[in-house]
């Protein structure tokens, strides 16, 4: 009998070998990834390529034996990771020379007029002590505290439009007093004096400030009269008082409004501003707070109201922002003995 064929054979020939699977190729970068790489990488990746092609030039001329596969392996291992780590150590650089940046305005913000730069600029320039309240006749509130003083501004819409409009300037939220106080603002529209104590004592969590700025009063002329407006005023200045010793009361007087709503008589409602904000200054300057004045908003310059006649408009908020800051920084100098 002939011999079998062995198994796995045609015709007594060899089994055809099958070539090696090819490994795939790394994944070509994105055109997103080539972009976020920077002229630095890019050179040294063009060294990379340059330095393997010369590599494998020298290897040819050379003509002798190859290295050992594991050699070459760990060789291309060991330039890899040199690579990682000099374009780890240049990504470094650029994101510390990117933090230099941090302070500059965002789009879209404004400076107030003849100012610029911002609190972390000024800041840097003139290095300034931390604000120490003294010892005085205010209570137990804001003396003998050192660190930074507390402000609360609440008030009607104008408080919540001027919170707003703060942001976009240079002095920020803060009114650039950052450096020493923390500024909060509790503005609700349409608010009425009524409104006022629960603002500041129903769910607060937060402790008493030093400094308190009201800014109220200009909704609920017309009606009430401003006698008893500034008579209710003057009691629950007082009961504030009671409830936080120690905090100082500013009290920014009422503005002026070139159309005052569901009034008959715009004239009278005028004279009761002018006669509130005179009483209320009148009890401050006897020990009630201080009295915030803004000569510079006046209901004769239309271009400071919007177009209904109530609000600000942008200017004039620029100038109901100054004279806040004006009046707090008074108060810091006098009362936290600050240098500004």
């Amino acid at each position: 009998m002939p011999p079998k064929k062995g198994v796995g054979t045609s015709k007594g020939k060899q089994p055809a070998k099958r070539p090696p699977a090819k490994r795939a190729p790394p994944p070509a970068l994105s055109s997103s990834d080539d972009e976020g790489v920077d002229g630095a990488q890019q050179e040294i990746l063009a060294r990379i390529a340059a330095l393997e092609s010369s590599r494998g030039v020298s290897a040819a001329s050379v003509g002798g034996a190859k290295r050992p596969r594991s050699t070459r392996a760990s060789s291309r291992v060991a330039f890899q990771t040199e690579v990682l780590k000099r374009l780890s150590a240049l990504e470094g650089t650029a994101n510390q020379g990117g933090d230099d940046a941090s302070g500059a305005i965002e789009p879209g913000e404004t400076d107030l007029p003849g100012e610029s730069g911002t609190d972390d600029q000024a800041g840097s320039q003139v290095a300034l002590p931390v604000a120490v309240a003294v010892d005085n006749a205010l209570g137990d509130g804001a003396v003998a505290h050192r660190g930074r003083c507390s402000i609360l501004i609440c008030g009607h819409s104008f408080v919540f439009w001027a919170a707003h409009q703060a942001k976009r300037t240079a002095f920020g939220s803060q009114l650039g007093l950052s450096q020493w106080a923390t500024v909060e603002w509790q503005g609700r529209r349409g608010l009425r004096w009524p409104g006022l104590l629960p603002l500041l004592f129903e769910g607060r969590c937060a402790p008493p400030p030093h400094i308190l700025v009201i800014h109220l009063g200009g909704n609920d002329l017309g009606l009430v009269k401003g006698k008893a407006l500034s008579l209710q005023a003057q009691a629950d200045l007082r009961l504030i008082g009671k409830r936080w010793p120690g905090v100082l009361i500013i009290w920014s007087d009422i503005l002026p409004r070139r159309v005052w709503r569901e009034a008959l008589d715009a004239k009278a409602i005028e004279g009761a501003r002018y006669k509130a904000n005179k009483a209320l200054h009148k009890a401050l300057e006897k020990g009630l707070g201080v009295y915030l004045p803004h000569p510079g908003i006046r209901a004769a310059l239309p271009d400071l109201y919007r177009g209904d006649g109530v609000h600000l408009s942008f200017k004039g908020n620029n100038i109901f922002l100054d004279d806040l800051r004006r009046g707090l920084l008074e108060a810091l100098r006098h009362i936290w003995g600050v240098e500004a």
